[in-house]
């Protein structure tokens, strides 16, 4: 899960990314308390992302399924919720750290 978000971070400046990675460690820590907590998760994806475009929309609410559902995996193992490392393709391959290689 964590290659695919890595992947799927391509598509996002640094700023968004980390946005929507910093949410949906709050949207899994505030719910998963609760013992259906998926509705709950749903909820609060969808009203994060409700003023978004559809064309934003398309690519923002899945990678979001995926970062909540990384975090309530480690939350729920007991593990500290860390961040995937955002990468941007640069012009001679993935950049380390987040930094666009020039």
């Amino acid at each position: 899960m964590e290659r695919l978000i890595r992947e799927m971070s391509y598509l996002f400046t640094k700023k968004r990314f980390m946005e929507l990675q910093k949410q949906a460690h709050d949207i899994a820590r505030s719910n998963s308390e609760h013992l259906e907590c998926f509705g709950f998760i749903i909820d609060a994806i969808d009203e994060f992302l409700e003023a978004l475009p559809e064309n934003l929309l398309y690519h923002e609410k899945p990678l979001m399924h995926y970062m909540v559902m990384r975090s309530l995996t480690l939350w729920d193992a007991g593990h500290e919720i860390t961040d995937v490392q955002w990468a941007h393709p640069g012009w001679f391959g993935t950049a380390e750290r987040g930094d666009t290689i020039q």
